[in-house]
């Protein structure tokens, strides 16, 4: 398996308000006790994910299984779901009491590091074999050319279309080949007048990941390579809000309550997951968490002409830089991302493995929906896509900000052109 990585990269969003003031200050240097756990005293370290209780449940799993494996470590779980979880990071950070090993995505790993808040990993290379790791997966985890993080899995923007809707539309599959945003809006207006009430085309997607791929597909950056402000230009941002007011208006999305309503609900209980709806934007190792009937995978409009979508990490590990046991904690991490009964348990509800041979292992046992994403990724990986720069620090913030300017756009309250103006101005003073 060829990843065809060449870059870091990163990109969600979270509360960077009380992030900036929480991490200002935090020390970079390890706090080693020198400790050395024995099976009647075993260290103890703590691991902080997010994530539903099925994902919660492996994860105690897989943990029995390091400890057995490992007596002397003893490890704590904590989840959280996703919606408080940077809160919560951010309340230990500020209490001293910050886990051992935490996940990441998005922009965080460069807010973090930027903070001294992670510790760099050459400091532990000993304990982290990552040699069987894909091309360019390991990279993944650098920021200023240092590894902050390593990768829990690999994944990628892709469009998520359930073919019972289509069929029921009377609308036939697109080919993601040719087709175009335009063709999109059309398929999706198309598929919501040849269906029951109540079932649409799609719904729009407010995602900074998404937005990135929309300014790449325009031959734009989303940030500067600096990281001082956004790259992506007005105009074309003012076409994204645009394309999301077009939807809701030809009937193509719901309405601007039921899109916010459905923005914010369990995957499951979506209109696609409840079988409403025929295509969605989505992030490749989510399409097996919809509850709907067999769904498949296709690259976004757009894509043949200027691809735009890169294979990212869907979640990373990373240490504290306050950890009294970071050798450790990289030998936990080393266990999640090495070990094939680990492996056997995760699948890719993380990302597809970035260890090749344990992505070899698990191909038997996942489902349909998951090798669907293992055939989808390798699909992009031919393409040779080159990733963006890490999101910058101050980026963390970025979308909650376009979430809300895309829902003052649906309800009418602001112009896409207006939006993607103080979209742009907000960003940059927290970039600045």
């Amino acid at each position: 398996m060829r990843f065809g990585l060449k870059k870091s990269v990163l990109g969600v969003a979270g509360a960077a308000a009380a992030l900036g003031m929480i991490l200002t200050g935090c020390g970079a240097g390890g706090a080693a006790s020198g400790k050395v756990g024995t099976v009647e005293d075993p260290v103890t370290i703590r691991f902080a994910w997010w994530g539903n209780d099925s994902r919660a449940k492996t994860t105690q799993e897989v943990i029995k299984a390091f400890e057995a494996a490992n007596p002397t470590i003893k490890v704590e779980g904590e989840n959280t779901e996703f919606s408080s979880y940077w809160d919560k990071m951010a309340t230990q950070i500020a209490g001293g009491t910050t886990p051992d090993v935490f996940t990441m995505s998005g922009a965080y790993p460069g807010e973090y590091a930027s903070r001294g808040v992670l510790l760099d990993l050459d400091k532990v290379k000993d304990q982290l074999d990552t040699s069987k790791f894909a091309d360019g997966t390991v990279d993944l985890g650098k920021i200023a050319g240092k590894q902050y993080t390593i990768t829990a899995g690999v994944n990628a923007m892709s469009m998520v279309i359930d073919p019972k809707v289509f069929e029921a539309a009377g609308v036939e599959l697109p080919d993601d080949e040719t087709w175009t945003w335009d063709d999109y809006a059309d398929i999706a207006a198309q598929i919501t007048k040849n269906s029951p009430q109540g079932t649409f085309g799609t719904t729009p997607m407010a995602n900074d990941s998404f937005l990135a791929v929309w300014a790449r597909q325009h031959g734009e950056d989303l940030y500067t390579d600096d990281g001082t402000k956004l790259g992506i230009s007005e105009d074309t941002a003012a076409e994204w809000f645009g394309l999301n007011k077009k939807l809701m208006e030809t009937g193509g999305a719901p309405s601007a309550s039921q899109t916010v309503e459905d923005g914010s609900a369990q995957p499951e209980l979506t209109l696609m997951g409840q079988g409403k709806q025929g295509m969605k934007i989505s992030w490749s190792n989510q399409m097996n968490s919809y509850s709907g009937s067999p769904l498949v995978m296709m690259k976004l409009p757009g894509e043949s002409t200027r691809p735009g979508s890169w294979l990212r990490s869907s979640m990373e590990y990373a240490i504290s830089s306050k950890s009294a046991h970071p050798k450790e904690a990289a030998q936990f991490i080393n266990y999640l991302v090495n070990n094939m009964d680990a492996a056997t348990k995760i699948k890719s509800d993380r990302g597809m493995p970035a260890n090749t041979e344990l992505k070899a292992g698990i191909a038997p046992l996942l489902k349909e929906s998951q090798q669907k994403e293992a055939v989808y990724l390798d699909r992009l990986a031919k393409l040779d896509i080159e990733p963006p720069l890490p999101f910058p620090a101050g980026s963390s913030a970025t979308m909650e900000v376009l979430n809300r300017y895309n829902t003052d756009v649906l309800f009418g309250k602001v112009s896409p052109q207006d939006a993607a103006k103080g979209f742009i101005s907000e960003v940059n003073q927290n970039l600045g």
